[in-house]
């Protein structure tokens, strides 16, 4: 069982700590409020804690509207309290804030459960001051403690996914794996993929606003950190067309099978090559990559003439994984020219 304890993680403890500390220190009740707002505020970059703060704000705003025109029109009995809550997150999601939704809900509990009859204006206050506490400790500790190392992060996020694509090329081709061991690590690279596009999506969004101290070079890792997940994609096609068509191309030509496994193990072997070269383990001469590139085309070209004397029925099975093929070959070529321009320094 592997125990990881991440930055984010880390810092989330310490905000709800500090929390803590603060409320105690100023001899405030009900902390809690304040724990739970610092774990809802933890974002997972400076900038977003930035923009967090600003709807957090607007969200407490709209909360408060809604419990004072709830309480001064409907009362504070809970079915008013229900419905007024249900009319404040229609209007969050309206606006887009679906994320500080939980803090309008808080907020109108806090306020109209201030009074039986009335609102309390000092509880009130002091209830709404316990946000406040947890909203800082969060951004303090985000951004003073263990502060991202965004290059890093993304390329370990990226490398793991390429560890799982190379893995699926070699044995998809040989059968060499359980299919339900095969569909977790499927599952594993989707889920792989997708954080991270939302972690470029930070990084892009926040790119002009983030602190760094070498901006040409972080915007050249992010551009190949892009191909590489570009590569990754194109790899998680061709690892969907293999497995639905690579029997069916057997049935038809065992010379185009083979060619088609030849060529994906040349692919794997120069993606890793790519990715080693990148991290400075290994130095791959430029001949020797020519003529790995030049093998494939020449590879290429012979499952080409394959498929030239081939019947056109039988195209329909081999040419989707034959373009995948040809796609990811020109990504790779792409990425080699980016690594070849730009060293890992991080």
């Amino acid at each position: 069982m592997n125990f990881n304890i991440g930055p984010r993680m880390m810092k989330t403890g310490l905000a709800v700590a500090l929390s803590i500390l603060i409320t105690e220190s100023l001899n405030y009740q009900l902390g809690m409020v304040a724990v739970i707002t610092a774990v809802v505020a933890m974002q997972p970059s400076i900038m977003r804690s930035i923009t967090h703060i600003k709807e957090t704000f607007l969200s407490t705003l709209i909360g408060i509207v809604f419990a004072l025109a709830g309480a001064y029109t409907i009362g504070l009995h809970p079915a008013s309290i229900g419905i007024t809550v249900i009319l404040a997150i229609a209007v969050n999601i309206k606006l887009g804030w679906v994320k500080t939704v939980n803090i309008t809900i808080l907020t109108i509990a806090i306020i109209m459960m201030s009074g039986d009859q009335t609102i309390d204006l000092m509880y009130m206050v002091h209830r709404l001051s316990l946000i406040l506490i947890g909203i800082s400790s969060a951004f303090v500790i985000n951004a003073l403690i263990l502060p991202p190392n965004h290059q890093k992060i993304l390329y370990d996020m990226v490398k793991k996914a390429s560890d799982k694509t190379n893995f699926l090329l070699r044995v998809i081709p040989n059968k060499t794996m359980k299919v339900k061991e095969l569909k977790k690590i499927e599952s594993d690279l989707s889920k792989n993929i997708k954080d991270i596009n939302n972690y470029l999506g930070i990084i892009i969004d926040e790119k002009d606003r983030m602190f760094v101290r070498n901006r040409f070079h972080f915007m050249r890792d992010i551009v190949t950190f892009r191909q590489m997940l570009r590569v990754i994609e194109m790899e998680e096609d061709l690892i969907e067309n293999l497995e639905l068509k690579l029997e069916k191309i057997e049935e038809i030509s065992k010379n185009q099978s083979f060619l088609v496994k030849k060529l994906v193990a040349k692919i794997v072997e120069y993606h890793e090559n790519i990715m080693l070269t990148y991290e400075k383990k290994v130095i791959v001469q430029k001949e020797l990559q020519r003529e790995s590139q030049a093998a494939m085309n020449l590879t290429i070209n012979d499952l080409i003439n394959e498929l030239q004397q081939s019947e056109m029925e039988k195209w329909i099975d081999i040419f989707p994984v034959a373009s995948s093929i040809v796609k990811l070959m020109v990504e790779l070529e792409q990425l080699d020219k980016y690594i070849r321009r730009q060293e890992m320094q991080f």
